[in-house]
């Protein structure tokens, strides 16, 4: 296989699991890179983490590449190998990290749809439980992580109504909770609840807005880096 071009330790990829193409949903998780080579490469475990459930299911690893014409999203197509519970980071460091196995060519990708982005306070994106403004940690058109009070705790797998607004414009959203952890397994504020969730019903303007936001914040994004 052709090498791995624009690729090394310490930046970031993304990870994409579970590509519903007709729902337009995907489960896409950050990584960082610690190793690569000709064969595979070795991630920073994500967050939700990877499980031995994981282990021989197909994944694809992409990463933004710049070019004369603007950046671009390449990648391959492998499996996860393995769950590295000590991976030597560094000579008095160890890690968990993640086996990647490759299996596929380069080819360029196209995930804006799935790109998830941190917004900021004054982005003009904000995202309701209820009548409860949560605080939104990122967001992509396929779906969004918050945390919220743990007084109100939202159960893993329940269909979720939420209101999202783009500038002020508001937009009904029915989403499905899929990942539900506590900030003390984390080291985080014990008086909240971070909760995943895909998006399962968008109307054409909200997901056409919400997908513009995201571009430009990725936009702004890269071109700090």
């Amino acid at each position: 296989m052709e090498k791995l071009v624009d690729i090394r330790p310490g930046m970031s990829v993304n990870v994409v699991l579970n590509v519903d193409v007709d729902k337009e949903l995907a489960d896409v998780r950050n990584a960082v890179v610690y190793d690569v080579d000709s064969s595979g490469i070795v991630l920073s475990q994500t967050n939700p983490p990877f499980t031995k459930y994981h282990i021989g299911k197909e994944i694809t690893v992409t990463y933004l590449v710049k070019r004369k014409e603007g950046p671009i999203r390449i990648g391959f197509s492998g499996k996860v190998l393995n769950i590295l519970n000590d991976y030597s980071l560094h000579s008095s460091k160890t890690v968990q990290a993640v086996n990647i196995i490759r299996e596929s060519e380069l080819k360029i990708y196209d995930l804006r749809m799935h790109y998830r982005v941190n917004p900021k306070s004054d982005s003009g994106i904000h995202l309701y439980v209820g009548n409860e403004k949560v605080n939104l940690l990122d967001i992509s058109i396929g779906g969004a992580r918050f945390c919220h009070p743990i007084d109100n705790p939202i159960e893993l797998g329940v269909m979720i109504k939420m209101i999202l607004t783009i500038d002020w414009e508001r937009f009904d959203v029915e989403a499905k909770s899929v990942n539900v952890w506590y900030p003390s397994e984390i080291g985080r504020r014990a008086d909240l609840e971070y909760v995943s969730v895909q998006f399962f019903k968008m109307d054409k303007k909200c997901s056409h807005l919400l997908s513009g936001k995201i571009l430009a914040i990725q936009r702004e994004f890269l071109s700090k880096t």
